[in-house]
């Protein structure tokens, strides 16, 4: 969906003025939104349920083996979480050990990694069917949040977190969890994108556009998402 001009979201709204809530015309009404402000004070629609799937949100590592490289683990756990199964670090890093759905090594610090398909893999094994897309726009990640799917991203830490310490060669090396977009009020264009960063132990935490792009699109636009959508009471 691209936004057509300023106030125009697609031509879909009925006649008459448009909701308190603007929103694209494809969001499923069961997805949480609502009218926000952004930490820079702009105004913004938030899509998706943030605070909802921010819960049980920590630094990983919070494991019995001393697992470390635990984000894509962490984020299926939230995956898990958002699909009803109240899964922790613990259970998820022990189900991947025992299955083969994570790098073990013989220093923990180096254990507990994961690829996009030892992740779908993993989620399945829960009932929660996903795939392996390759995006090439910030809006093909919106319509998955909009639709209410699952989803985790691939990003260079680096640039997510504005650290060159964690760039390496600028490659995807970090999964976090995506939980919401949001968007301009008027013209519908992403601002940026509501991450559980168990890297930092942030949850809920927004991201504007230009990093995403960055950290995410330029590191190849590795994104796991589910095939079924969230029921949200």
């Amino acid at each position: 969906m691209e936004p057509s001009g300023i106030g125009d979201w697609g031509g879909d709204w009925p006649p008459g003025p448009p909701p308190d809530v603007p929103l694209p015309p494809d969001v499923l009404p069961e997805v949480p939104h609502q009218l926000d402000t952004l930490p820079d004070g702009r105004a913004s629609v938030t899509i998706g349920d943030v605070s909802g799937l921010a819960e049980g949100v920590h630094q990983q590592g919070d494991n019995p083996y001393g697992f470390q490289g635990t984000c894509g683990l962490c984020s299926c756990a939230g995956i898990l979480r958002e699909f009803g199964f109240p899964v922790t670090e613990a259970d998820v890093v022990s189900h991947a050990i025992v299955n083969g759905e994570c790098v073990v090594d013989s220093d923990p610090a180096n254990s507990g990694g994961t690829t996009p398909d030892m992740q779908v893999r993993l989620l399945a094994d829960y009932g929660i069917p996903a795939h392996v897309e390759q995006m090439d726009s910030l809006e093909e990640m919106a319509d998955a949040i909009e639709q209410g799917r699952g989803a985790i991203i691939g990003a260079n830490a680096g640039v997510l977190w504005n650290d060159a310490s964690y760039y390496e060669y600028g490659q995807a090396n970090h999964a976090v969890q995506v939980t919401g977009v949001a968007r301009d009020p008027l013209s519908g264009a992403v601002q940026g994108f509501y991450i559980n960063d168990t890297g930092t132990g942030q949850a809920g935490h927004f991201v504007d556009a230009d990093t995403v792009s960055a950290a995410w699109l330029d590191a190849g636009g590795t994104a796991v998402v589910t095939d079924i959508v969230r029921e949200v009471p």
